[in-house]
C-alpha cells in the first residue's frame, strides 16, 4: 500500500510536538510566497522554522506530506469555524444561516489571501482526484447540514429521507458557487476578497439561487 500524503512520522500527542510541526507548515507556506514549489527544499523549510533538518523528517517523510497537511490543515480550518456558525444559527431562517456561513468563510479568507492564492494553486498541483472530491464533498456536506439546520427545513412536514436528498441537492450548487466564486477570486482577484463589493455580489449569488430554486426544471 502507499502511503498517504496526509502522513505524518510523529502525531503531535504534546504541545511542544504541535508547536513544531505547526512551524514546519507555517515556514512552508511562508517560503512558496517567494518561489516555486518545486524549487523549495527541507533544508530551507526546516531553517525558516528553526529547527534542524532531523526534526523535519522526525514529524514528515518529505516536502509532499508537508504540503499536503498544510492544504489539508487549512481548509479543515474553515470546515471546523463554519460547523460553528452553523450550530450556533441552529433553527434559524436559511437565509441567515447562509449569510453567516458567507461572512465566515469570507473572514477567514480575507485574512490572508496571498497565503490562500499559493495554496490553491499548489492544491490543484499536487492533488489527486480522490482528494479533490473528498474535499469537494466535505463542503458540500457543511452546507446540507446549514439547510437541515435551518428553520424552513425543521418545520418541512416531509420524510426524513427526503428532506436530506433535497439539502444534498441544494448543498451542491450552493457549494459549487460559492467555491468557484471565492477560489477563482482568490486565484486572479485576491485583492477583491476583503471588499463589500465581492461579499455583496456573493450574497446576490446565494440568495438569488435560494429565492429561485424552485423554479428549477427537475429531470426525472
Amino acid at each position: 500500500m502507499t502511503q498517504s500524503p496526509l502522513q505524518r512520522r510523529r502525531k503531535p500527542v504534546q504541545e511542544r510536538s504541535k508547536l513544531t510541526q505547526d512551524a514546519i507548515l507555517e515556514a512552508f507556506v511562508r517560503l512558496l510566497l517567494e518561489k516555486d514549489y518545486t524549487r523549495l527544499t527541507i533544508r530551507e523549510i526546516a531553517a525558516v522554522a528553526g529547527v534542524g533538518l532531523g526534526t523535519v523528517y522526525e514529524h514528515f517523510p518529505g516536502k509532499g506530506a508537508i504540503a499536503a497537511n498544510c492544504i489539508h490543515q487549512r481548509f479543515k480550518n474553515v470546515g471546523t469555524h463554519s460547523l460553528a456558525c452553523i450550530e450556533a444559527m441552529r433553527g434559524q431562517p436559511l437565509a441567515a444561516i447562509a449569510d453567516a456561513l458567507l461572512d465566515t468563510m469570507v473572514e477567514l479568507h480575507a485574512e490572508q489571501p496571498q497565503q490562500w492564492t499559493a495554496l490553491i494553486y499548489l492544491e490543484r498541483r499536487i492533488s489527486d482526484a480522490e482528494a479533490y472530491r473528498s474535499l469537494y464533498q466535505y463542503f458540500v456536506d457543511i452546507w446540507a447540514q446549514a439547510i437541515m439546520a435551518s428553520a424552513e427545513q425543521v418545520a418541512e412536514s416531509v420524510a426524513e429521507s427526503v428532506a436530506e436528498a433535497t439539502a444534498r441537492e441544494v448543498a451542491w450548487v450552493l457549494h459549487t458557487a460559492v467555491y468557484g466564486m471565492i477560489y477563482q477570486t482568490l486565484m486572479n482577484r485576491p485583492e477583491r476578497i476583503a471588499t463589500p463589493q465581492f461579499r455583496a455580489e456573493l450574497g446576490a449569488l446565494v440568495h438569488g439561487y435560494l429565492a429561485n430554486r424552485d423554479a428549477v426544471p427537475r429531470l426525472g
